[in-house]
């Protein structure tokens, strides 16, 4: 009978000690997954296709200029994390919320200017002149 039950316990060990090995080598191989190609990169680098708040400052920075959206382009969008919710352009005699809000810096080229634009992932602020 002690036998019958050491063999029973030596059975479910095995199976145990094999799904153990199983859960160690997937947890293993979820680390080494590369990242898709359409999956944008927000690391302070420039992301290869831009988010819907790039449109909204081109927008803005044509009405401002007075010239068509066309005339406009994209130099650079970087992921930037603002100190505040006024994304780095304050206006004075505003209070705004003191958490980090994600966002980005983005570079708009109109004829021979730059123009700098910070946005969080709703709206944008500026635009600065470069």
């Amino acid at each position: 009978m002690i036998r019958i039950i050491l063999n029973m316990f030596k059975k479910r060990y095995d199976i145990m000690k094999r799904l153990m090995i199983l859960f160690l080598i997937s947890i293993y191989f979820t680390g080494c997954v590369e990242q898709s190609q359409n999956e944008p990169i927000y690391n302070n680098s420039v992301i290869p296709e831009y988010s819907p708040v790039v449109d909204l400052a081109k927008k803005d920075l044509s009405e401002r200029l007075k010239i068509p959206v066309e005339n406009i382009q994209l130099f650079k969008e970087e992921a930037v994390e603002w100190p505040d919710t006024s994304l780095g352009y304050p206006e004075k005699g505003m209070m705004y919320a003191q958490v980090i809000t994600p966002g980005f810096k983005i570079i708009l080229k109109a004829g021979d200017k730059s123009y700098e634009y910070h946005s969080d992932y709703k709206r944008v602020a500026g635009p600065g002149e470069i």
